[in-house]
C-alpha cells in the first residue's frame, strides 16, 4: 500500500479564525483519505497530521509515502522560502 501527503489551502472558520491550511493523506489504491485543518502549515501540523492519519487508518502504509509539494511544506516548516535555519 502506498499513500500521498499534501498540504492544500482552503478557507474555513476554525474556532472563530479563518484557516488557510489543510493536511491530506490519501491512500493511492483505495482512495481512502484523511483530512485535517490546521491554523498554520508549520512543522507541528505536518507531523501531527501524519500521526492523526496513521491513527485513523490503523497504522503506517506498508509501501511508500509520497510527499506532494514537499518544497512548499518545507518552506512553511522552516520559515519563508530561501530562509535557512541551522
Amino acid at each position: 500500500m502506498e499513500a500521498e501527503v499534501d498540504f492544500g489551502e482552503v478557507m474555513i472558520r476554525l474556532r472563530g479564525e479563518l484557516v488557510e491550511c489543510l493536511f491530506c493523506l490519501r491512500m493511492s489504491y483505495s482512495g481512502k483519505a484523511v483530512h485535517r485543518a490546521f491554523a498554520s502549515g508549520g512543522q507541528e501540523a505536518f507531523i501531527e497530521g501524519q500521526a492523526h492519519a496513521f491513527t485513523v487508518l490503523g497504522g503506517v502504509p506498508a509501501g511508500k509515502v509520497k510527499y506532494d509539494n514537499l518544497k512548499a511544506a518545507v518552506a512553511r516548516c522552516s520559515g519563508s522560502p530561501g530562509t535557512r535555519r541551522d
